[in-house]
């Protein structure tokens, strides 16, 4: 920020460690006498120092108090306090309903007869009913601590959130968007299409309303939109749980997952504390150019994206309802697809003791193309028994198949186990199969060695077993008459082994890890084999990865071979390398990548490639957030063809005051900010959020059932405002849209340069008044008032000494001139304090020479 105005440093910093002491006193109920001793404060030649104010108690103005409660440091909520003068001295008064919030106990107190008065005038103050007790009320945060031995606490796990917090926030509707547009020129050939994701909602009191689809076209073909799940829900906080109507999935943790339609109670798991308590896989790989990459599950596309040339993460897939591996599907710009899997398994689910979850499911299969979807019921149950065993069982059925499964999760110290037992039952004309399935699994983190086995699992099957997918599909081939379909024709697996291991060897060694699965079946010779073998480490600024994998089907053998190199330039730029090798050949990938801009709103990359004919192609990329949107943008050429994408995403909330517009998608618990008159603020945290014109913006991805810290950043604002409370807290339900207000002052901002009519400056410390009455500061060094004006005309009244006897004043009149607020600048005044008459009215004798040395706004 430009300085504006004129003062020794050495005085600014004095000034500056003045007010941060005094603050210290102001905010802490001092019941003893403070004396500030004035020669500690340098002063200017002709320049007085009046600290009177500050000396003797500090006592707080009774009145009612809306402050954040803090116990032992801990947030425990918000609530009205009363602070009451007794005995000359400001009590913070304890009542009942206080009590309760505080989670005193009420028994403790009553056996050492401190009991509350019921008299609603009385005041009792904290300290006289629990020893070695203190509240301290600090003005400047609104913020109240207290400070109370843990023995009169009732006992709450670490990170409660008390659901008198929850805020179920205000009615609103949202839609998140992204979208992509795809034209690929390859020769005379050429395909475009364009891609719509939206998740869309509708919040009304504490019911949510949830949709999800996507829009796909090509010119070559149809134009379609998929309904990816439609869903009404709200939470049942008595019973830490949530009722879904609609499409959803099951968890997967006890039977296998599956897409349903219907009703589902159970327990929300968030709900919980952090301490006291879903999973979607991570996909990665590497594009060669700017590529379209498609996710598939049993055939069904559930995600696309265009991601740039260069390694790829996708870490935000939705929780899907369709048991088995996800096919991923890489379409380069030149029009070649590479394909590999990405495997899934369950970890051992352990529960603390005597807690417990539970689901009940009602409804119909989804997605999974048979020409009639059953009906199914599930019910599933976990309890954690003690610190060593958890219990679980379940029974899912349809109308021709059943299943029931019983088992237990066991941490020890030599790691988490986990073994249950699947039987199943398929009845339907001439078929009628019984099998089981046994299945287990282990986790470990050894701490001495750094090793982390995040999943060993084994599953067998026996040969009468089928599952609900098969039992599914069996069916629907029996209603069909179809001779060439039978029970054995069915893909069943027998066998399952499954590991993934992490190995630190050192900070200098790196580290390496193996996983992989294997699988064979009951109706076909094939066996199925796919790992992956890693290693990463880093020479002083150099960051490099090898990686081997290999894929053995009945159709053969294929091994590919990995090296990737990191080196950063600078503080926000890197270049990067790729190496693939296979029995074709090698593929190779050079680029740089960096984030730029103020606020990190612009990120690029560029990319030279070669494949394994040694055809040579490059590619360029880039996003820019805006405030209001976040664009994309791509381009590739190689031989014999060219590329290019380009693409909005971003999300649009409507609620009450208007439509508030955000660069961030999947949105789903958010706050509303609310700061008239601050339009340019930001939001600490969140780089490209800014408030527009209205004060509005849009706080993504909050934490449900938790306190989250919002923060205005002011930077960006007009001098003309003030935000008079900069940082709130709050704990939404999940899929709540809260709004956060934050009191603003909107006027003039002046420093005034005052001095007495013999020249001298105005007294350090003394008090400034508005012609209302209301308080506008205090008087700094050399006689320097900053004061912020409603209107364009006032009055201020200085008073000093010890009886605040010695008074003076003067007019401030300023242009009603709009400030150009891209100027930032405070404006500034000179004038003379005017002795005041008893009366309380100035000596007006110079009042005109005082006026006429204003100054105009300056650097």
């Amino acid at each position: 920020m430009k300085k504006t105005y004129s003062i020794n440093n050495s005085k600014i910093a004095l000034f500056v460690s003045s007010v941060i002491l005094m603050s210290f006193f102001l905010h802490r109920p001092a019941y003893s006498e403070v004396q500030f001793n004035p020669d500690f404060i340098s002063t200017m030649t002709g320049t007085n120092v009046d600290i009177s104010r500050f000396n003797g108690a500090y006592k707080l103005y009774p009145g009612v108090y809306d402050p954040d409660i803090y116990i032992n440091g801990r947030f425990i909520g918000r609530n009205k306090v009363v602070v009451r003068e007794v005995g000359n001295v400001s009590v913070i008064c304890i009542d009942k309903h206080l009590i309760e919030t505080i989670k005193i106990k009420q028994q403790k107190l009553e056996e050492e007869g401190k009991m509350l008065s019921a008299d609603e005038n009385s005041c009792s103050a904290m300290r006289d009913l629990i020893p070695q007790s203190e509240a301290k009320l600090n003005l400047a945060d609104m913020r109240l601590d207290f400070s109370i031995p843990q023995a009169y606490l009732e006992r709450q796990a670490r990170g409660y959130v008390s659901p008198a917090l929850w805020s179920h926030g205000v009615n609103g509707a949202f839609t998140n968007y992204t979208t992509s547009f795809f034209e690929q020129h390859n020769g005379n050939e050429v395909n475009r299409s364009f891609y719509g994701d939206i998740r869309a909602g509708l919040n009304l009191g504490p019911w949510f309303l949830r949709h999800a689809g996507s829009f796909r076209w090509n010119e070559h073909r149809d134009r379609e939109y998929n309904v990816f799940s439609t869903t009404l829900q709200r939470d049942i906080t008595p019973i830490s749980s949530r009722l879904l109507l609609g499409d959803a999935n099951t968890s997967g943790e006890i039977f296998d997952s599956f897409s349903f339609r219907g009703l589902q109670l159970a327990t929300a798991d968030q709900m919980l504390p952090d301490s006291m308590r879903g999973y979607a896989p991570t996909i990665r790989g590497i594009a060669r150019t700017n590529a379209r990459v498609t996710v598939r599950q049993r055939g069904n596309v559930i995600y696309e994206t265009t991601v740039p040339a260069g390694e790829f993460i996708i870490n935000d897939l939705y929780p899907t309802g369709y048991g088995g591996d996800l096919d991923v599907e890489v379409t380069e710009a030149d029009g070649s697809v590479s394909t590999f899997a990405v495997p899934y398994s369950s970890l051992a689910h352990l529960l603390r003791p005597g807690l417990s979850n539970y689901s009940v499911i009602a409804g119909k299969l989804r997605n999974l193309n048979v020409s009639s979807a059953p009906w199914v019921a599930q019910m599933t149950y976990k309890r954690g028994l003690n610190n060593l065993l958890t219990v679980y069982t379940g029974l899912t059925g349809t109308e021709n198949w059943r299943s029931a499964v019983i088992g237990s999760a066991i941490g020890t110290p030599v790691g988490a186990f986990s073994f249950d037992v699947t039987s199943a039952n398929f009845r339907y004309k001439d078929e009628n199969k019984n099998g089981a399935s046994v299945r287990a699994s282990y986790s470990k983190f050894i701490s001495a060695t750094s090793s982390s086995i995040s999943l060993a699992a084994y599953r067998f099957s026996s040969s009468g077993y089928v599952d609900l997918y098969n039992s599914v599909y069996l069916k629907d081939h029996l209603d069909s008459d179809n001779e060439t379909m039978s029970f054995n024709n069915l893909n069943r697996p027998k066998n399952r082994y499954s590991l993934t291991v992490s190995q630190l060897l050192s900070d200098e060694l790196g580290q390496f890890y193996i996983s992989g699965f294997r699988e064979n079946y009951w109706n076909k010779s094939q066996t199925n084999t796919q790992y992956q073998f890693g290693y990463n480490n880093s020479y002083k600024m150099l960051s490099y990865g090898l990686a081997v994998n290999k894929n053995i089907t009945l159709a053969g053998a294929e091994t590919q071979y990995m090296l990737n190199l990191s080196l950063p330039l600078g503080k926000n730029a890197s270049v990067h390398s790729y190496t693939t090798f296979n029995k074709e050949g090698s593929n190779s990938q050079i680029g740089i990548s960096g984030i730029a801009g103020d606020r990190d709103q612009l990120t690029y990359g560029s990319s030279i490639s070669k494949d394994v004919n040694n055809n040579y192609s490059t590619d360029l990329s880039g996003t820019w957030t805006r405030p209001e949107t976040t664009m994309s943008g791509s381009y590739s050429r190689g031989k014999s063809y060219y590329a290019f994408s380009g693409g909005l995403s971003g999300s649009v909330v409507g609620f009450s005051e208007g439509i508030v517009l955000s660069p961030y998608n999947n949105l789903d618990t958010m706050a509303v900010v609310s700061a008239e008159h601050a339009a340019g603020a930001t939001i600490d945290g969140y780089s490209g959020i800014v408030l527009d014109h209205k004060g509005h913006a849009i706080v993504p991805y909050l934490n449900p059932y938790r306190l989250n810290q919002v923060s205005l950043n002011p930077k960006g604002l007009s001098y003309d405002v003030e935000i008079e409370n900069s940082i709130q807290q709050v704990a939404p339900y999940h899929g709540a849209i809260v709004k956060i207000d934050y009191p603003t002052r909107h006027g003039r901002m002046l420093l005034i340069r005052a001095q007495l009519p013999d020249g001298n400056a105005l007294p350090f410390g003394a008090t400034v008044k508005k012609r209302n009455g209301e308080e506008a500061g205090i008087v700094a060094q050399g006689g320097q008032i900053y004061v912020r004006l409603d209107n364009t005309s006032d009055y201020l009244s200085v008073r000093w000494g010890e009886e605040k006897q010695q008074t003076c004043g003067f007019e401030v009149s300023i242009s009603d001139k709009p400030v150009d607020n891209k100027s930032r600048k405070f404006e500034r005044l000179n004038r003379v304090c005017q002795p005041q008459t008893p009366g309380g009215v100035s000596d007006t004798s110079s009042a005109v020479a005082s006026l006429a040395t204003t100054l105009s706004s300056s650097q």
